[in-house]
């Protein structure tokens, strides 16, 4: 008999050797949440869970498809890009906003409070990102991504819960600050914020955002390219 949202959560639970107290503590989630889950979680769990165990396939948790853990080549966040193209269709995932280049740009703005607050006068993308809930859409508008990346690349973005953010050192992040907009660099953590590097180091010296300069950090979870 096929296992139910509530049993598969469970089942994954107790393949990282925790204890349901535990998973729910880790992903901010009530008490007993698991114990008492009925048909779907919302989509504020999702990402939740998303956020903090990356690793887990949402089509086999919702759904039953597939295997419980991802492949590597889902778990790379981008180091090997993935592009991929859909016909417009109605599913939440492909109506992801896109966000404005202007906004992008400016530096007094959270962009994700910006999208909330906008959200039926903004672009959405015919881009769909498969297996994991996203925020919105970013544009690659410069050089400084290349060779992964090129100029029109849409980038899909998951934003961390302020104080929660989990950098893993040499991963791509999209960083929102307060003195420059949007940034897509590599972090790696040092003491009172992050040393910024791009793929293309030659034209585009590292530099340090230092926390007071940071709105928002946002995980990289897919990648777009549009074929004309």
């Amino acid at each position: 008999m096929q296992l139910n949202v509530q049993q598969r959560l469970v089942e994954f639970i107790e393949y990282k050797n925790l204890s349901k107290n535990a998973f729910e503590s880790i992903c901010g989630l009530s008490k007993r949440y698991v114990s008492n889950l009925k048909g779907v979680p919302g989509q504020r769990v999702i990402k939740k869970i998303s956020l903090n165990f990356p690793e887990l396939s949402l089509s086999w948790l919702i759904c039953g498809e597939g295997e419980m853990i991802k492949s590597v080549k889902l778990e790379a966040e981008a180091e090997e890009p993935v592009f991929v193209e859909a016909e417009a269709i109605d599913i939440e995932s492909a109506c992801a906003p896109i966000l404005p280049t202007i906004i992008a740009n400016r530096a007094d703005v959270d962009i994700l409070d910006y999208i909330h607050k906008n959200a039926n006068d903004v672009e959405r993308s015919r881009l769909i990102v498969l297996d994991t809930p996203i925020d919105l859409w970013h544009m690659v508008r410069d050089e400084s991504l290349m060779p992964a990346f090129r100029i029109g690349d849409k980038v899909a973005l998951l934003a961390y819960p302020k104080g929660e953010e989990k950098i893993i050192p040499g991963k791509l992040y999209a960083i929102d600050t307060t003195c420059n907009g949007l940034i897509l660099r590599k972090l790696y953590p040092q003491e009172g914020g992050y040393v910024a590097r791009s793929f293309n180091e030659d034209a585009y010296p590292e530099f340090f955002i230092a926390n007071s300069d940071i709105i928002r950090i946002y995980r990289v979870v897919f990648m777009g390219r549009s074929i004309v």
